[in-house]
Protein backbone atom coordinates (compact mmCIF):
# COMPACT_ATOMS: atom_id res chain seq x y z
CA UNK A 1 0.00 0.00 0.00
CA UNK A 2 2.93 2.32 0.75
CA UNK A 3 4.07 2.28 -2.89
CA UNK A 4 0.59 3.13 -4.15
CA UNK A 5 0.34 5.96 -1.63
CA UNK A 6 3.65 7.39 -2.93
CA UNK A 7 2.55 7.10 -6.57
CA UNK A 8 -0.65 8.98 -5.72
CA UNK A 9 1.41 11.64 -3.95
CA UNK A 10 3.74 12.11 -6.93
CA UNK A 11 0.80 12.25 -9.32
CA UNK A 12 -0.86 14.93 -7.20
CA UNK A 13 2.40 16.89 -7.06
CA UNK A 14 2.74 16.72 -10.84
CA UNK A 15 -0.81 17.96 -11.36
CA UNK A 16 -0.26 20.78 -8.85
CA UNK A 17 2.86 21.72 -10.82
CA UNK A 18 0.86 21.79 -14.06
CA UNK A 19 -1.83 23.87 -12.38
CA UNK A 20 0.77 26.31 -11.04
CA UNK A 21 2.38 26.77 -14.46
CA UNK A 22 -0.98 27.44 -16.12
CA UNK A 23 -2.07 29.89 -13.41
CA UNK A 24 1.16 31.85 -13.79
CA UNK A 25 0.91 31.71 -17.60
CA UNK A 26 -2.66 33.03 -17.46
CA UNK A 27 -1.61 35.90 -15.20
CA UNK A 28 1.49 36.89 -17.18
CA UNK A 29 -0.14 36.67 -20.61
CA UNK A 30 -3.65 37.71 -19.47
CA UNK A 31 -5.23 34.50 -20.77
CA UNK A 32 -8.14 34.19 -18.37
CA UNK A 33 -9.93 31.77 -20.69
CA UNK A 34 -7.28 29.14 -19.88
CA UNK A 35 -7.72 29.37 -16.11
CA UNK A 36 -10.29 26.57 -16.05
CA UNK A 37 -7.53 24.20 -17.18
CA UNK A 38 -5.53 25.20 -14.11
CA UNK A 39 -8.57 24.77 -11.87
CA UNK A 40 -9.30 21.31 -13.27
CA UNK A 41 -5.66 20.27 -12.88
CA UNK A 42 -5.76 21.37 -9.24
CA UNK A 43 -9.02 19.51 -8.67
CA UNK A 44 -7.78 16.26 -10.21
CA UNK A 45 -4.53 16.62 -8.28
CA UNK A 46 -6.55 17.06 -5.10
CA UNK A 47 -8.36 13.78 -5.76
CA UNK A 48 -5.06 11.90 -6.08
CA UNK A 49 -3.73 13.74 -3.03
CA UNK A 50 -6.80 12.75 -1.00
CA UNK A 51 -6.33 9.09 -1.95
CA UNK A 52 -2.66 9.32 -0.95
CA UNK A 53 -3.52 10.73 2.47
CA UNK A 54 -6.31 8.19 2.99
CA UNK A 55 -4.05 5.22 2.11
CA UNK A 56 -1.30 6.42 4.43
CA UNK A 57 -3.86 7.05 7.19
CA UNK A 58 -5.07 3.46 6.88
CA UNK A 59 -1.51 2.15 6.85
CA UNK A 60 -0.25 4.19 9.82
CA UNK A 61 -3.42 4.19 11.90
CA UNK A 62 -3.23 7.93 12.47
CA UNK A 63 -3.86 11.17 10.64
CA UNK A 64 -1.23 13.20 8.76
CA UNK A 65 0.30 15.02 11.71
CA UNK A 66 3.26 12.99 13.03
CA UNK A 67 6.17 13.35 10.58
CA UNK A 68 7.07 16.49 8.65
CA UNK A 69 6.24 14.63 5.42
CA UNK A 70 2.68 14.17 6.67
CA UNK A 71 2.40 17.69 8.10
CA UNK A 72 3.44 19.41 4.86
CA UNK A 73 1.12 17.16 2.86
CA UNK A 74 -1.74 18.08 5.19
CA UNK A 75 -1.11 21.82 4.92
CA UNK A 76 -0.95 21.59 1.12
CA UNK A 77 -4.20 19.60 1.01
CA UNK A 78 -6.09 22.08 3.18
CA UNK A 79 -4.72 25.03 1.18
CA UNK A 80 -5.93 23.59 -2.11
CA UNK A 81 -9.33 22.61 -0.67
CA UNK A 82 -9.96 26.05 0.81
CA UNK A 83 -8.88 27.79 -2.38
CA UNK A 84 -11.05 25.62 -4.64
CA UNK A 85 -14.05 26.19 -2.38
CA UNK A 86 -13.34 29.93 -2.24
CA UNK A 87 -13.07 30.33 -6.01
CA UNK A 88 -16.24 28.29 -6.41
CA UNK A 89 -18.08 30.89 -4.32
CA UNK A 90 -16.15 33.92 -5.61
CA UNK A 91 -15.44 32.90 -9.19
CA UNK A 92 -13.56 36.08 -10.08
CA UNK A 93 -10.72 35.29 -7.66
CA UNK A 94 -9.63 32.20 -9.62
CA UNK A 95 -6.47 34.02 -10.64
CA UNK A 96 -5.33 33.97 -6.98
CA UNK A 97 -4.24 30.43 -7.78
CA UNK A 98 -1.00 31.90 -9.11
CA UNK A 99 -0.03 32.24 -5.42
CA UNK A 100 -1.92 29.38 -3.78
CA UNK A 101 -0.96 26.54 -6.11
CA UNK A 102 2.80 27.24 -6.26
CA UNK A 103 2.84 27.41 -2.44
CA UNK A 104 0.98 24.09 -2.25
CA UNK A 105 3.42 22.65 -4.80
CA UNK A 106 6.37 23.92 -2.73
CA UNK A 107 4.99 22.22 0.39
CA UNK A 108 4.52 18.97 -1.51
CA UNK A 109 8.02 19.19 -2.98
CA UNK A 110 9.71 19.93 0.33
CA UNK A 111 7.62 17.26 2.04
CA UNK A 112 8.82 14.66 -0.44
CA UNK A 113 12.41 15.19 0.73
CA UNK A 114 11.63 13.95 4.26
CA UNK A 115 11.69 10.30 5.37
CA UNK A 116 8.45 8.49 4.65
CA UNK A 117 8.91 5.73 7.18
CA UNK A 118 5.84 4.73 9.13
CA UNK A 119 5.95 6.15 12.65
CA UNK A 120 3.76 4.76 15.40
CA UNK A 121 1.71 7.37 17.16
CA UNK A 122 2.81 7.97 20.79
CA UNK A 123 0.16 7.52 23.45
CA UNK A 124 0.40 11.23 24.29
CA UNK A 125 -0.79 12.09 20.79
CA UNK A 126 -3.92 9.96 20.87
CA UNK A 127 -6.28 12.80 21.65
CA UNK A 128 -9.31 14.38 20.03
CA UNK A 129 -7.92 17.77 21.01
CA UNK A 130 -4.72 17.17 19.06
CA UNK A 131 -6.76 16.37 15.94
CA UNK A 132 -8.73 19.60 16.44
CA UNK A 133 -5.50 21.49 17.09
CA UNK A 134 -3.74 20.43 13.88
CA UNK A 135 -6.94 20.62 11.82
CA UNK A 136 -7.65 24.23 12.72
CA UNK A 137 -3.98 25.11 12.24
CA UNK A 138 -4.29 23.89 8.65
CA UNK A 139 -7.57 25.76 8.14
CA UNK A 140 -5.91 28.95 9.41
CA UNK A 141 -2.95 28.59 7.04
CA UNK A 142 -5.19 27.83 4.05
CA UNK A 143 -7.47 30.80 4.77
CA UNK A 144 -4.57 33.21 5.11
CA UNK A 145 -2.91 31.83 1.96
CA UNK A 146 -6.06 32.60 -0.03
CA UNK A 147 -6.01 36.11 1.49
CA UNK A 148 -2.41 36.46 0.29
CA UNK A 149 -3.44 35.47 -3.24
CA UNK A 150 -6.23 38.04 -3.25
CA UNK A 151 -3.89 40.67 -1.78
CA UNK A 152 -1.41 40.05 -4.63
CA UNK A 153 -4.22 40.45 -7.19
CA UNK A 154 -5.31 43.65 -5.43
CA UNK A 155 -1.83 45.16 -5.72
CA UNK A 156 -1.50 44.17 -9.37
CA UNK A 157 -4.91 45.61 -10.28
CA UNK A 158 -4.37 48.79 -8.24
CA UNK A 159 -1.02 49.34 -9.96
CA UNK A 160 -2.56 48.66 -13.35
CA UNK A 161 -5.42 51.07 -12.62
CA UNK A 162 -2.93 53.78 -11.74
CA UNK A 163 -0.86 53.21 -14.86
CA UNK A 164 -3.84 53.62 -17.20
CA UNK A 165 -5.50 56.51 -15.39
CA UNK A 166 -7.19 58.76 -17.90
CA UNK A 167 -7.24 56.11 -20.63
CA UNK A 168 -10.36 54.29 -21.79
CA UNK A 169 -8.91 50.84 -21.27
CA UNK A 170 -10.40 47.61 -22.53
CA UNK A 171 -13.63 46.69 -20.73
CA UNK A 172 -12.85 43.04 -21.37
CA UNK A 173 -9.27 43.19 -20.15
CA UNK A 174 -7.89 40.68 -17.73
CA UNK A 175 -7.81 43.13 -14.83
CA UNK A 176 -11.35 44.32 -15.41
CA UNK A 177 -12.53 40.74 -15.05
CA UNK A 178 -11.11 40.61 -11.55
CA UNK A 179 -13.31 41.71 -8.66
CA UNK A 180 -13.34 45.44 -7.98
CA UNK A 181 -10.70 46.79 -5.59
CA UNK A 182 -13.41 47.33 -2.99
CA UNK A 183 -14.60 43.73 -3.24
CA UNK A 184 -11.06 42.35 -3.02
CA UNK A 185 -10.38 44.52 0.02
CA UNK A 186 -13.46 43.04 1.68
CA UNK A 187 -12.47 39.48 0.72
CA UNK A 188 -8.98 39.97 2.16
CA UNK A 189 -10.61 41.01 5.43
CA UNK A 190 -12.95 38.03 5.46
CA UNK A 191 -10.26 35.44 4.87
CA UNK A 192 -7.88 36.98 7.40
CA UNK A 193 -10.72 37.15 9.94
CA UNK A 194 -11.46 33.48 9.26
CA UNK A 195 -7.79 32.66 9.69
CA UNK A 196 -7.68 34.50 13.01
CA UNK A 197 -10.76 32.62 14.22
CA UNK A 198 -9.17 29.29 13.25
CA UNK A 199 -5.93 30.29 14.99
CA UNK A 200 -7.91 31.09 18.13
CA UNK A 201 -9.55 27.67 18.12
CA UNK A 202 -6.20 26.04 17.33
CA UNK A 203 -4.55 27.65 20.35
CA UNK A 204 -7.47 26.78 22.61
CA UNK A 205 -7.57 23.15 21.49
CA UNK A 206 -3.79 22.95 21.81
CA UNK A 207 -3.92 24.26 25.37
CA UNK A 208 -6.45 21.60 26.35
CA UNK A 209 -4.33 18.89 24.71
CA UNK A 210 -1.20 20.22 26.46
CA UNK A 211 -2.97 20.00 29.81
CA UNK A 212 -3.97 16.40 29.11
CA UNK A 213 -0.45 15.48 28.00
CA UNK A 214 1.91 17.58 30.10
CA UNK A 215 -0.32 18.75 32.94
CA UNK A 216 -0.28 22.44 32.03
CA UNK A 217 -2.26 24.59 29.60
CA UNK A 218 0.58 26.87 28.59
CA UNK A 219 4.34 26.57 29.04
CA UNK A 220 5.87 29.09 26.62
CA UNK A 221 7.20 26.28 24.46
CA UNK A 222 8.68 27.80 21.24
CA UNK A 223 5.79 26.63 19.06
CA UNK A 224 3.26 27.87 21.63
CA UNK A 225 5.03 31.23 21.71
CA UNK A 226 5.19 31.56 17.93
CA UNK A 227 1.55 30.51 17.62
CA UNK A 228 0.72 33.43 19.89
CA UNK A 229 2.95 35.72 17.81
CA UNK A 230 1.03 34.63 14.71
CA UNK A 231 -2.27 35.27 16.47
CA UNK A 232 -1.22 38.80 17.41
CA UNK A 233 0.06 39.40 13.87
CA UNK A 234 -3.41 38.84 12.41
CA UNK A 235 -5.22 40.47 15.32
CA UNK A 236 -3.15 43.59 14.61
CA UNK A 237 -4.04 43.27 10.93
CA UNK A 238 -7.76 43.37 11.72
CA UNK A 239 -7.26 46.19 14.22
CA UNK A 240 -5.41 48.27 11.62
CA UNK A 241 -8.18 47.73 9.11
CA UNK A 242 -11.14 48.32 11.41
CA UNK A 243 -9.80 51.01 13.73
CA UNK A 244 -6.78 52.65 12.10
CA UNK A 245 -8.17 53.10 8.60
CA UNK A 246 -5.76 50.71 6.88
CA UNK A 247 -7.39 49.46 3.68
CA UNK A 248 -6.35 48.67 0.17
CA UNK A 249 -2.68 48.48 -0.74
CA UNK A 250 -1.31 49.00 2.78
CA UNK A 251 -3.31 46.16 4.28
CA UNK A 252 -2.61 43.98 1.21
CA UNK A 253 1.16 44.31 1.72
CA UNK A 254 0.73 43.62 5.44
CA UNK A 255 -1.13 40.38 4.63
CA UNK A 256 1.53 39.27 2.14
CA UNK A 257 4.44 39.80 4.51
CA UNK A 258 2.66 38.45 7.58
CA UNK A 259 2.27 34.97 6.12
CA UNK A 260 6.00 34.49 6.62
CA UNK A 261 5.40 34.73 10.37
CA UNK A 262 2.70 32.07 10.15
CA UNK A 263 4.85 29.85 7.93
CA UNK A 264 7.76 30.07 10.36
CA UNK A 265 5.40 29.20 13.22
CA UNK A 266 4.09 26.17 11.32
CA UNK A 267 7.27 24.83 9.70
CA UNK A 268 10.39 26.64 10.83
CA UNK A 269 10.34 26.70 14.62
CA UNK A 270 11.53 23.12 14.98
CA UNK A 271 14.76 23.90 13.14
CA UNK A 272 15.64 26.90 15.30
CA UNK A 273 14.40 25.91 18.75
CA UNK A 274 14.06 22.74 20.75
CA UNK A 275 10.98 21.93 22.80
CA UNK A 276 8.23 19.46 23.55
CA UNK A 277 6.45 20.07 20.25
CA UNK A 278 9.40 20.21 17.93
CA UNK A 279 10.59 16.65 18.43
CA UNK A 280 7.55 15.47 16.46
CA UNK A 281 7.99 17.85 13.53
CA UNK A 282 11.61 17.53 12.43
CA UNK A 283 11.64 13.83 11.60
Amino acid sequence: MGQIDWIMYLTATTLYALSSVIYIYCLVFKKEERINIAVNSALIGLLFHSVSIALRWIETGHGPYISMFEVLSKYAWFSVVIFLLAQQKYEKIKSAGFIVMPVALLMMGVGSTYPKDIQMIPASLRSYWLIAHVGFASLAFGSVLVAVGIAALYILKERRSGSIAGESGDADSFYNRLPSLKVMDELMYRFVASGLLFLTIMIGAGAIWANQTWGRYWGWDPIETWSLVSWFTYAICLHLRMNAGWTGKRIAWYIIFSIFVLAFSAFGVGYVYSGLHTSYLTS
